[in-house]
């Protein structure tokens, strides 16, 4: 038995219906009988096509020489479980394919048939069957002689995927004919320089795929690098979060280390002083009845427990002013800067707005602590400092100025480095910031402080 299967790509289906009308034209005028396969579409422009070109269809209609069917309703009869029944294929075909060759008077070529039925479970998605039912329509011709030509739109070849589907396609037929444009050209010359310029263009595909594919590559590598950067960088925002968070619970441990110091060293241990102080004292009033060295060493008593006792009681002011809690912020403050002025050569001029009123008791200890620390920042090693600090209070805030009328003071702040952080730490403690702006005339430490919607006038 004789079989020449074809397939043919095409990219219009205007341009399939033509080519198809030709082939069915001259196998109809060469003797021969037709069968075709195809979707309701294509059969219609067909007769269309070969109405046009003078065919009578209704003889050959009659003479059974030209058989027209429907590609699913032909496909549906052969389907089991989605994939054709070579059985069934069998019942199916055989008896279409041999009435027509009853009828054909052409010996050389009986039966041309035309077949869709593949090329719809190719665009189902279902690559499998319809290599299979090319298969069928091979061994089929081991028993009937027939010219099969098959037809696929080439536009769904469109994948990379699809490459190896469709080199297994093109080797289950014995003559590809390739999509329009090609087959157009006039002669053998023309569609030499088509294949050379459909082979560069295939390098070019193929140089730009791998290009594709390294920078694909790269893509992936630079995505995975910047995920794993955003991971060392969550990291180590929580680290540092934490970190800041200890920080704070640092300084707030200290400053209730130091208040409870301040506290014992002043209702305690001074108490004690004083006591000792009174009793040697009461010693020294009886100096004329003691020897004179031992009225010496009461009168040295004295003095020593007296100092001892303004000693404690101007540390217990240094851990923690009793005036802080016990009048507030601004008393602490000038209490602090009488201090200062007392104990080094700086001068420091302390503006407090008239309405500043009390605040909470953990808002004054960081504003009282913010200050100490941005004026310990600007006095210089000898104890000289020429600095202004004001304290004003708005519908929203505390903001806290300290101007140094000496150039370069940011630079002193960070050298210190433990006052920076502090000032820092203890702002964002209570939600606020920290800004430094220098010119010629010296540096503005500006610390806003958010007040709570309900003040607070006395200590929490």
């Amino acid at each position: 038995m004789h079989c020449h299967h074809e397939v043919q790509f095409y990219f219009d289906d205007r341009f399939l219906v033509r080519s198809l009308a030709e082939f069915v034209r001259s196998a109809l005028d060469a003797g021969s009988s037709t069968i075709i396969v195809a979707t309701k579409s294509h059969r219609e422009n067909l007769a269309k096509e070969l109405e046009y070109l003078g065919v009578d269809l209704i003889k050959a209609s009659e003479q059974g020489r030209f058989v027209s069917l429907d590609a699913a309703h032909t496909l549906a009869q052969f389907m089991v479980n989605d994939s054709p029944d070579e059985v069934l294929f069998r019942e199916v075909i055989e008896t279409v394919i041999s009435v027509a060759a009853a009828a054909s008077s052409n010996d050389d070529e009986k039966v041309v048939i035309f077949g869709e039925m593949v090329t719809l479970l190719w665009q189902r998605g279902d690559a499998p069957s319809a290599i299979r039912l090319e298969q069928l329509w091979n061994r089929l011709s081991e028993i009937h002689s027939f010219r099969l030509r098959c037809g696929y739109p080439l536009g769904s070849f469109d994948r990379q995927v699809h490459t190896e589907l469709f080199s297994r396609i093109c080797g289950e037929h014995a003559l590809v004919i390739p999509a329009e444009g090609y087959t157009d050209l006039p002669d053998e010359t023309g569609r030499l320089r088509r294949v050379a310029y459909l082979q560069q263009s295939e390098q070019v595909l193929r140089t730009e795929a791998v290009a594709h594919r390294m920078a694909e590559a790269q893509k992936l590598q630079i995505q995975n690098e910047n995920q794993r950067l955003m991971d060392e960088i969550r990291k180590r925002e929580a680290a540092e979060e934490e970190l800041r968070r200890f920080s704070r619970r640092l300084l707030t441990a200290r400053d209730e280390e130091q208040r409870r110091i301040a506290a014992e060293l002043h209702e305690n241990t001074a108490q004690l002083l004083a006591a000792l102080s009174l009793y040697f004292g009461v010693l020294d009033e009886e100096k004329e009845s003691l020897e004179p060295r031992l009225a010496s060493v009461v009168a040295s008593s004295r003095s020593v427990s007296e100092s001892l006792l303004n000693e404690i009681r101007k540390l217990s002011h240094l851990l923690h002013p009793p005036t802080l809690d016990d009048v507030g912020l601004s008393s602490a403050l000038r209490e602090y800067v009488d201090q200062v002025h007392a104990s080094s050569k700086a001068r420091i001029s302390l503006e407090i707005c008239s309405d500043l009123g009390r605040f909470n008791r953990k808002l004054e200890i960081a504003a009282f602590r913010i200050v100490e620390e941005a004026i310990a920042g600007v006095r210089s090693k000898s104890g000289n400092a020429f600095a202004t600090v004001r304290l004003t209070r708005t519908p929203g805030s505390l903001v806290i100025e300290v101007q140094n009328y000496k150039t370069g003071a940011a630079a002193e702040f960070a050298a210190t480095g433990s006052g920076i952080m502090g000032i820092d730490e203890r702002a964002l403690e209570h939600g606020g910031s920290v800004q430094f702006t220098s010119d010629l005339s010296g540096t503005l430490l500006r610390v806003t402080l958010p007040l709570p919607d309900h003040h607070s006038t006395t200590q929490a």
